[in-house]
């Protein structure tokens, strides 16, 4: 549909003039009388040319024209269904036709009226005839630029590449331009789409410093091998792993920097770098000048504990560790291929195996501790180990193990584990005494018919709790030395130029080094104590499973509740809810 005012000295005049305008009879044109000449002698009509439907139903427009008296702005009126005017697309228009000394006062007074119209806006002029141009828009993280192609006038020139590049610059996207979106854009020709030319890069975060160990860490389980029939082989255990000299244990992988990102505006974004790591402590290795990898000094037994890496020899004893022996302080693993006799002492760094069986006597072990037979302890007999343990049975003993503690039978001793205990075997059984376990607690029966006093905790072991406490103390005093580092740093600094040089430095460097190991002490204290009260955190998590019976006498304490057992409880797995313990269907297998 076509339509524009047009004006004369009568109606007759200006119809003529709409018909020339629009090359067609006067009788294909519906006019509409916008100002009567009868009176004033001058006659504006509104010339509308189309189909009835298209009149009826016609969206509010407008249109500029160049004429010798000025620049006129034409505005329609919607008509029926039609759109209200796009004022938008009306500023857009005036903006890029460029015209000079714009008179937006009658822009905004022809735009404001409902009934649309015909006003001069400019002077007379030179007409612009804009070409193709683009917009460019950021959003607010700038980390996308959006572009849309404007339509041209009939007539208007279209766009470079070039152009629109410098257009793409001139809105301040300095990075991350795809030019080929925006070729794809230009050639295309679909106007007043938005198209994504431009992206910001993601900062890309360095990876954390990795240990790769070449041996297994797994938690030595302790656990016997089974061989059918309810039975196993108490021979054969899983307690450490075997190296050989100049074996590659540790190699470590550098952090990295990480790559800074960019917004489209050019503007940095930084990156995370990487965390460095350090190979672990050791005794008996080798590290090479870079740092990157850890060798076993010597054949042996390697293990993990604690966040080190110890490669152990094996100290043999042929027979009963009596008093042909004496007593036994190592530096690595003690292999004793008969029995260890009451009142004896074995210290071992690493682990120790026991072919016989321990009377009344002390094992203290920083591994795994194996006693092929038990112990009969006579209330003397203690055994400690940084790793498992595994025996045939406990009787009237003490064993305080970090790792999981296995048992046919445990009878009237005192048990704290930092893994979980298991009675297995034939019996399978905790009778008397006291059982602590970080862990779960597995057992075929607990207590017995006589309703021995048994007593039943999973959760943290009691030393941890003294160790968390020896490490607070062990702060507060750090904290307390730092200060007088400071007044001491104080000191120094307010009396330099009346002291004696040498005197001066000798202290100032005393502090220096003081203030270092005072700073990794404190790292390694908090660091210990986060971990030792994430545990505690957790300690609600242990459970105890029973296969069998669970007799009357047995008090079972998981964090701060405690249940007594007063009749045959079968087939049970006790933990805590909702602050106390209770108990439902064992959650294990029934072995």
């Amino acid at each position: 549909m076509k339509v524009k005012y047009f004006t004369s000295d009568s109606r007759d005049a200006a119809e003529a003039m709409a018909a020339a305008n629009f090359a067609c009879d006067r009788d294909a044109i519906t006019f509409e009388v916008i100002k009567d000449g009868e009176s004033t002698g001058v006659w504006q009509i509104l010339a509308l040319y189309g189909t009835p439907e298209e009149i009826n139903k016609a969206d509010a427009g407008f249109a500029t024209y160049y004429e010798a008296e000025g620049v006129y702005l034409e505005m329609y009126a919607a008509r029926g269904g039609g759109e209200p005017l796009n004022r938008t697309a009306l500023a857009l228009h005036i903006s890029r036709k460029n015209i000079s000394g714009l008179d937006m006062t009658a822009v905004q007074a022809l735009a404001a009226s409902p009934r649309g119209g015909r006003a001069r806006i400019a002077p007379p002029q030179q007409e612009h005839k804009y070409g193709e141009d683009i917009t460019i828009e950021i959003n607010r993280n700038e980390s996308e630029a959006w572009a849309k192609l404007l339509a041209p006038e009939p007539g208007g020139l279209p766009m470079g590449l070039e152009a629109a590049k410098k257009k793409v610059e001139a809105a301040g996207v300095l990075y991350g331009l795809n030019e080929q979106a925006l070729k794809e854009l230009i050639g295309a020709k679909v106007y007043n789409e938005p198209r994504l030319i431009a992206e910001a890069a993601q900062p890309e975060d360095g990876e954390n410093g990795k240990l790769i160990f070449h041996f297994s860490t797994d938690e030595r389980t302790g656990r016997p091998r089974e061989i059918g029939g309810g039975r196993v082989d108490y021979r054969s255990l899983d307690l450490y792993v075997p190296v050989t000299e100049g074996q590659l244990l540790v190699s470590r992988k550098p952090a990295t920097e990480g790559k800074p990102g960019a917004t489209v505006k050019g503007k940095v974004v930084k990156q995370r770098p990487g965390k460095e790591v350090i190979l672990p402590k050791g005794k008996n290795v080798d590290i090479n000048a870079e740092k990157t990898e850890m060798r076993s000094k010597s054949s042996g037994m390697v293990e993990y504990i604690k966040g080190s890496i110890n490669v152990s020899n094996v100290y043999n004893i042929d027979g009963d560790c009596d008093l042909g022996i004496g007593n036994i302080d190592f530096d690595g693993s003690v292999h004793i291929s008969g029995s260890v006799r009451t009142g004896h002492v074995i210290k071992a760094t690493g682990g120790v195996i026991v072919g016989g069986g321990v009377e009344g006597a002390t094992i203290i072990a920083g591994g795994n501790v194996e006693i092929k037979n038990g112990m009969q302890g006579a209330d003397k007999g203690r055994i400690e180990a940084g790793g498992a343990v595994s025996m045939m049975y406990i009787e009237r003993g003490t064993v305080i193990a970090e790792g999981p503690i296995t048992v046919d039978a445990c009878v009237h001793s005192t048990i704290e584990t930092g893994g979980s205990m298991y009675a297995k075997g034939h019996r399978g059984c905790i009778i008397g005494g006291h059982t602590s376990a970080a862990g779960d607690i597995v057992a075929k029966t607990i207590g017995s018919i006589a309703n021995t006093r048994t007593e039943i905790e999973v959760g943290a072991m009691p030393k941890k709790r003294d160790r968390i406490q020896f490490l607070e103390n062990e702060i507060e005093r750090l904290t307390a030395e730092t200060t007088k580092l400071n007044q001491l740093d104080a000191y120094l600094n307010s009396s330099k130029e009346k002291m004696n040089h040498e005197t001066w430095e000798k202290l100032y460097l005393s502090g220096v080094e003081n203030r270092r190991l005072n700073k990794q002490s404190m790292e390694e204290c908090s660091n210990e104590l986060n971990d030792l009260k994430y545990e505690l955190e957790h300690a609600t998590e242990g459970k105890v499973h029973v296969f069998e019976t669970v007799h009357p006498g047995t008090r079972i304490t998981i964090a701060s509740d405690m249940y007594k057992v007063n009749d045959d409880i079968q087939f049970a797995t006790f933990r805590y809810k909702d602050g106390q313990v209770v108990y439902g269907t064992c959650e294990l297998k029934k072995e």
